[in-house]
């Protein structure tokens, strides 16, 4: 079975951040990353542990690929690190892979 990589685009400006795709729908056997537009450095932050078996990723774990650990809905913020203060609350979604082959 071939792996989907997904990229969540974050761009964070000096009062905003967008985050592209806001809501992620992936499998369990997906890997996942979040990419910058530009310089500017994020981190993660879910509100629980998170689909990854870590509550906070890095700037530098959040830009590496990476597979998620659990399946369900999670809620996480970006934040921007230049600026705590400004973040965005968007989600990501993991549900079981498809099951067969698909033509």
């Amino acid at each position: 079975m071939k792996v989907a990589t997904h990229k969540i685009s974050v761009t964070v400006d000096s009062g905003s951040i967008q985050v592209n795709p806001d809501s992620l729908v992936m499998t369990s056997a997906d890997e996942v990353y979040w990419g910058g537009t530009n310089a500017r450095a994020f981190t993660i932050a879910f509100d629980n542990e998170g689909p990854f078996g870590q509550r906070n990723l890095s700037h530098a774990d959040a830009v590496s690929r990476k597979k998620p650990r659990s399946k369900g809905r999670f809620k996480y913020t970006v934040i921007s690190v230049e600026n705590p203060g400004l973040q965005l609350d968007p989600e990501i979604i993991i549900e079981d892979p498809p099951t067969g082959d698909k033509p």
